[in-house]
């Protein structure tokens, strides 16, 4: 059964971006550093990403994490290779140069989570960002799992995970596995 999963990296102190955002760092100053466990955690961390991203299907990301991924992604999104569907939760129309078959503009976040669970073909679906849409979909009930990856760096500001929540969220862990560069912990949402 395809299951929503909302996947971030983080600060230990909770933020999702580092503080001092601009167009030519929109993670803030140093907030790349929130990634790079995903590039050179070792061979254990290797495993692991390879094990996080075996069974996703489709991906949904908000405007402001596509506007500010442009820069990085190309045609194959934010997949690679892989080419997975990206749905962006948006009113607006997306770069001409992505009408691939990649990208699609949707413009709730209940009808992404439909399509991208139509697209995943019984493969999970990665709710990426940001966090706005994160708790937007949290308070709609369309996430099934989180998975935090909290990184050992202290940021003071910049873009919190958990401002405003609508109301209380039972979670129950899952996992929990330490890598160089970070702790990675899953939590099932209780409905």
């Amino acid at each position: 059964m395809t299951k929503v999963a909302f996947n971030i990296s983080m600060s230990l102190d909770g933020f999702i971006t580092a503080g001092n955002q601009t167009r030519e760092e929109p993670l803030g100053k140093n907030g790349e550093f929130l990634h790079e466990w995903f590039f050179s955690s070792g061979a254990e961390g290797d495993a692991y990403v390879q094990r996080l991203t075996s069974n996703i299907g489709a991906v949904i990301c908000g405007r402001k994490c596509y506007d500010d991924s442009i820069p990085y992604w190309d045609e194959n999104g934010p997949t690679g290779a892989l080419r997975l569907p990206l749905f962006v939760v948006t009113h607006r129309p997306l770069l001409a140069s992505h009408s691939t078959g990649i990208y699609h503009a949707v413009g709730t976040i209940p009808d992404a989570v439909k399509q991208a669970t139509s697209a995943a073909r019984d493969k999970d679906v990665s709710l990426m960002g940001g966090a706005d849409i994160f708790r937007q979909a949290l308070a709609g009930g369309l996430v099934d799992e989180i998975e935090l990856h909290i990184v050992p760096v202290l940021f003071g500001a910049g873009t919190r995970l958990f401002d405003t929540l609508p109301e209380q969220i039972k979670l129950e862990p899952t996992s929990m596995l330490e890598t160089p560069l970070a702790r990675h912990i899953a939590y099932r949402v209780v409905k």
